[in-house]
């Protein structure tokens, strides 16, 4: 991940200490193209090729290149096969299983208020549920950035994600580049370290700073 060389400490504590324990807590970073994963995560879904061993898709989903119009579209700046869901597929829900892990993120294209993704735990459990109207705009946007966005997700104290399942309930879910951090063991850390917060605050949080919410990366936490 492209990230400048600054460090802002304090800043990075008070963003971790926020997080309550046992939460699952996430941000957003604009796209177009693809800001790219943490230095410290792993890629596991790229649809261009089989998933790493132990990783493996289900349900209703296709994966394909470019775009249809009406049907799918690249998330900006993807010249890649990306994997998508739809209702066409026929109901819009689709769940990449993965080993456990401590975090993930992926690319999420023209984010519209239909896209819904559940983080799953141990068991298949729903830990949390995002949707793209939680960080508006979710106008399904094709092209700007603040549609077209990585999601950087960690477990909570205690937990593993152990999948992401998708649903669309309009025309259409579209991801790609599916990265994470395998878990330690059964608890995994609650939140990333500081300094990585702060390369997280430095790249994203700075970004547009002045302008409407939703310039640069925001940050949630859901119990």
């Amino acid at each position: 991940m492209k990230l400048p060389h600054i460090l802002l400490p304090a800043l990075a504590f008070l963003a971790a200490a926020a997080a309550p324990a046992g939460a699952v807590t996430y941000i957003v970073a604009p796209g177009a193209p693809d800001p790219g994963k943490l230095a410290t995560e792993t890629t596991f879904f790229t649809f261009d090729s089989a998933p790493t061993a132990g990783f493996s898709y289900s349900g209703n989903y296709d994966i394909v290149t470019g775009t249809s119009k009406n049907h799918y579209a690249a998330p900006a700046g993807d010249t890649t096969a990306f994997f998508y869901t739809s209702p066409e597929k026929p109901n819009g829900v689709a769940t990449l299983n993965t080993l456990d892990l401590s975090t993930v993120s992926f690319y999420w294209g023209s984010v519209d208020d239909y896209n819904t993704v559940d983080v799953l735990g141990a068991g298949g459990a729903t830990l949390t549920s995002i949707n793209g109207a939680d960080f508006s705009p979710a106008n399904g946007g094709q092209d700007t950035a603040h549609t077209n966005e990585r999601i950087y997700i960690t477990a909570g104290a205690n937990e593993v994600i152990t999948g992401l399942r998708f649903h669309a309930t309009g025309i259409a879910y579209e991801i790609d580049d599916v990265a994470g951090t395998l878990a330690n063991g059964s608890n995994p850390s609650t939140v990333p370290e500081p300094a990585s917060w702060a390369l997280m605050v430095a790249g994203f949080g700075l970004v547009g700073v002045g302008a409407r919410r939703r310039r640069g990366a925001t940050m949630r936490v859901s119990a």
